[in-house]
């Protein structure tokens, strides 16, 4: 995939002086309004919390904004004040911390809230304005549109489309593994970034099933499509760690009038990414409308539901909406899926139980028999372990880290556990103003002991192998009964969200994560990346708008999964190119 140099972003026409000055300028501003408009401490001060440690960064080092380590923080503050904690954003923005299942209930299942405004907009600025970023009867329409393309029959008829995406990685790594002729190479495997097949068969998957589109990513030999370039350089300008793209973020659009009037080439670059998607994307609408054939693709399924009797004419899409859609599904479907392969990967060279893993996979998969498997999704989405498998890596590298949302109006939260206040009382609500803010921690909760048992924070499959999956929590634990409210999430967790908002393609993910981990599985063995007598190479987190893992010594890099793969004996056909 195409790859922005961010270091060359700069101001041609604006010299270093001018850019500092402008720069000093818009923070300044963007402060001041800040601090006059929002108090100081905030109005949580009876919420325990880490209080305010920098007068515009708030509770945080500045340095972890802008690596994207605030997790980390948001975590260590959990562990010293409670489930419930108080923080301050940059710009002075005073946040609640909820890590409790009651409170989820009440804010995404009983009374949906909203999304935060500013992350809408960025979206839509980077993404588009689909069913992502719509609110209430709006998000109702577009989804009742987009339902029929996602139902478990639509997603089971996407397998095949799918299992030869799986077949096409296989050759991928089949001639990564090929042109090694070292030593190193035959002995120990092969060294690879894994990530990078992982994000491929990602996008080759939702282009194909999504809208009929082949990004051609897995065995392109390095060409890219025009579309995939588009929106990567988009998704790439999401955040640049300059300070224009800081405050861009911030700011908006007025920030993105002043780049264009002064023509600052961050911002002409992502317009002129933009302006290419949109063109592509409204081709494929055109395509899809004209099409004779039925196809079974999200977007031949949404034209043909959004022309349908069942809907009515003020309730249809317009052709202009379906076009956004497109790069939603793209960004919703490609980065938190090639995400969540890539941290299994992690699970799968573990030194103490990656080899088994693999062996209890392939096993299964072995004795289910492929041919019957790869010709009926039903048999493969059944299979225990594998399902297991699929449900820890969700549960313990949730993509999304945090899910954050906005209070519409004046509420009171109702609390599972008692908290207990800076002043030593103890309550089970919290009372939120207007407009407030407030952060579910969701890898925090799939990882808390106090639901999950003692082993909560290993990653363990064989938690799901009870008669109850959807309870799949930890012996001998006294559980929070608010969890028993969330019976409609998917196992118990808030990682594809939950209530009206909950993730659409949430069965076309699960789906597509086993297909990827059977194909690899049952034909290479993954190692680890260091040889014999060498350090582990440290694989930390890096948070954008999804969680990746990247190199300790190197995370600027991106997204990164070095493993070593060797090629399975016994390994089964797979597809030539």
């Amino acid at each position: 995939m195409t790859k922005i140099e961010l270091s060359a972003v700069t101001l041609p026409s604006l010299g270093p002086v001018t850019l500092a000055i402008l720069s000093i300028f818009v923070f300044g501003t963007y402060g001041l309004v800040a601090f006059l408009r929002r108090p100081y401490p905030s109005n949580l001060a009876k919420v325990p919390g880490p209080g305010v440690r920098h007068w515009f960064f708030g509770s945080f080092p500045a340095e972890y904004q802008v690596e994207g380590k605030i997790s980390y923080y948001l975590h260590k503050s959990l562990d010293e004040y409670g489930h419930v904690c108080a923080i301050t954003e940059m710009a002075r923005l005073p946040v609640i911390v909820l890590a409790d299942h009651r409170a989820v209930c009440k804010v995404l299942l009983q009374t949906p809230y909203q999304r935060v405004p500013m992350i809408n907009d960025l979206i839509r600025r980077h993404a588009g304005a689909g069913i992502l970023t719509a609110e209430g009867a709006e998000h109702r329409r577009q989804r009742k549109v987009a339902h029929p393309a996602f139902t478990q029959g639509s997603v089971y008829d996407m397998a095949p489309t799918m299992h030869q995406k799986g077949d096409h990685m296989v050759t991928r790594l089949n001639r990564i593994i090929d042109g090694d002729k070292s030593e190193e190479g035959s002995l120990y495997g092969t060294s690879t970034d894994i990530s990078k097949a992982m994000t491929c068969i990602a996008l080759d998957i939702i282009g194909a099933v999504g809208f009929n589109y082949e990004f051609n990513a897995l065995l392109g030999d390095g060409a890219t499509s025009d579309l995939e370039r588009a929106f990567s350089d988009s998704l790439s300008l999401l955040t640049t760690g300059t300070a224009y793209g800081g405050a861009r973020i911030l700011l908006g659009d007025p920030i993105e009038q002043f780049g264009r009037f002064f023509k600052v080439e961050e911002q002409l670059h992502l317009d002129r990414s933009k302006k290419l998607v949109r063109k592509i994307c409204a081709e494929l609408v055109e395509r899809a409308k004209k099409a004779e054939s039925k196809g079974t693709d999200f977007l031949s399924l949404m034209v043909r539901a959004n022309s349908s009797e069942e809907v009515k004419s003020s309730q249809r899409l317009t052709d202009e909406e379906m076009r956004e859609n497109i790069p939603v599904f793209v960004f919703a479907g490609h980065e938190t899926t090639a995400t969540a392969l890539s941290w299994s990967m992690l699970e799968l060279i573990d030194e103490r139980h990656g080899k088994s893993r693999q062996d209890r996979l392939r096993q299964e998969l072995i004795d289910a028999d492929e041919d019957v498997w790869k010709n009926d999704a039903r048999a493969l989405d059944s299979l225990p372990y594998l399902d297991a498998f699929t449900r820890e890596t969700m549960r313990f590298h949730s993509p999304a880290r945090g899910l954050p949302r906005q209070a519409p109006y004046d509420d009171v939260i109702p609390l599972g556990r008692p908290m207990r206040l800076r002043d030593g009382t103890m309550t089970t609500e919290l009372h939120v103003k207007k407009g407030q803010k407030m952060i579910f921690p969701l890898s925090w909760m799939n990882r808390d002991e106090s639901l999950w048992g003692p082993d909560g924070n290993q990653f363990k499959p064989e938690r799901w192998l009870s008669d109850d999956k959807d309870k799949a929590v930890g012996e001998d634990v006294d559980i929070d009964p608010s969890v028993k409210e969330l019976r409609g999430v998917w196992s118990n967790l808030a990682t594809f969200g939950a209530g009206p908002t909950q993730c659409i393609g949430i069965r076309m993910a699960l789906l597509e994560f086993k297909i990827a981990i059977a194909a690899l599985v049952m034909n290479f063995e993954v190692l680890p990346p260091n040889l014999p007598g060498e350090p582990a190479i440290e694989i930390v987190s890096q948070e954008q708008l999804v969680t990746k893992p990247v190199l300790k010594s190197d995370p600027k890099l991106g997204l990164a999964m070095p493993v070593r793969i060797r090629k399975l004996v016994t390994a089964t056909a797979t597809a030539s190119a």
